[in-house]
């Protein structure tokens, strides 16, 4: 079973590869565009300290670390997931949706995983070699730390991914829902900031609730200072509690659904 569906991820990859590169300009200008838009959310947070020392409770060299490490997060996700959870509303709608959930595999795998974004494969690399760079800049950091990185990535990966998922499961019930794309990314904007700025309830959401902070802010906590063992548990438990809620309400959907090409 492994091997069937690796297989078929490195057919999506192989797909995807030749379909990103037929027109190569626009390749290349998608490429810059990635840069252009990670380089504003590192410029921003620098222009910032020009003017502060202490943004929450970290200094420029820790604020780095954690920019680095949400946009190193990021990439991953648009690599292997975004195109397709984009196009979702969009199969809903024209009827797409009923030839992929005809297919003989998982049908969250293959809404999930059949267009993989080549262009941003770059940007992985230059996030992931920042971030080193940012760590070294930290004075006496345990780089035996990084081995946490194992379990917190692909947890906050799941939330990234189990939130978009179930806002597009969502569109199945409205049938058309472009409004859910922009509900997403002004949500996900919050995990695009550490979370001490945040206080109180807020802070709380953010953790327990809607843990967008688990994106990028609790693994770079648990880089930055003492380790804080609820933070560990709750990142092992939080991937199984949202796989669980988003695997009953994807089969609540799809009871619901009712075929655009019928």
């Amino acid at each position: 079973m492994i091997r069937k569906y690796l297989g078929l991820y490195q057919a999506f990859f192989k797909a995807s590869f030749a379909a990103d590169l037929e027109y190569r300009l626009n390749f290349v200008f998608l490429v810059i565009a990635e840069f252009v838009w990670y380089s504003t959310q590192l410029i921003l947070f620098e222009v910032l300290y020009r003017h502060t020392n202490i943004i929450g409770e970290w200094n420029i060299h820790q604020m780095r670390v954690f920019l680095f490490l949400v946009l190193f997060v990021d990439s991953i996700y648009m690599i292997l997931w975004d195109p397709n959870f984009t196009a979702f509303t969009d199969n809903v709608r024209k009827g797409s949706l009923d030839l992929l959930l005809m297919k003989p595999i998982n049908s969250m795998f293959m809404l999930s995983s059949q267009r993989i974004s080549v262009s941003h494969i770059p940007c992985f690399f230059i996030t992931a070699g920042g971030l080193v760079w940012a760590l070294s800049q930290l004075d006496s950091f345990n780089w035996f730390k990084l081995i946490w990185l194992i379990l917190l990535i692909p947890s906050g990966l799941s939330v990234i991914f189990c939130g978009r998922f179930a806002l597009n499961c969502s569109s199945i019930l409205f049938t058309r829902a472009d409004f859910l794309q922009y509900v997403w990314y002004s949500m996900f904007r919050l995990g695009l900031r550490p979370d001490a700025i945040y206080s109180g309830f807020l802070r709380f959401i953010l953790i327990f609730v809607v843990p967008f902070s688990m994106i990028a802010s609790i693994p770079a906590r648990i880089l930055l200072e003492p380790i804080q063992p609820w933070m560990l548990l709750w990142s092992l438990v939080l991937p199984f509690l949202l796989f669980t809620l988003l695997k009953k309400y994807w089969k609540f959907c799809l009871r619901h659904y009712s075929s655009a090409s019928s």
